[in-house]
């Protein structure tokens, strides 16, 4: 399962757009639920954790070595993101109820992945 492996400039690509989207001044996410904007957190995140671990940043894509530091990696970034919207000038919220559907989301991307390569043996 090695040609799962990803270029890193689109792993760099989909982390600029996120940092882009994240701290976008007022940006609101409206949708067809009450905080539709979770499930976007959840999706964008877990997109995240997917493409960097498929980088393969930390060995083997599916080791659990690049899986286990991948995920901590991910999970670091989330709550740098996620305070970092704190900043008054942004007019955005920092929540913890976002942080939460960001791990939600990187935990089940990641943890899909360590099931992928546990039946690819």
């Amino acid at each position: 399962m090695s040609a799962f492996r990803i270029p890193r400039p689109i792993f760099a690509g989909y982390a600029v757009l996120l940092f882009i989207g994240t701290h976008w001044p007022n940006l609101q996410v409206k949708g067809p639920v009450e905080r539709s904007d979770l499930w976007v957190h959840l999706i964008i995140f877990g997109g995240w954790a997917l493409l960097a671990a498929a980088c393969g940043f930390f060995g083997p894509v599916f080791s659990a070595r690049n899986l286990s530091l991948t995920w901590l990696l991910a999970v670091g970034y989330a709550c740098i993101d996620e305070g970092l919207q704190a900043i008054p000038a942004l007019g955005r919220t920092c929540a913890w109820d976002d942080l939460a559907f960001n791990t939600l989301g990187i935990s089940l991307a990641i943890g899909g992945m360590y099931a992928m390569g546990r039946l690819s043996r």
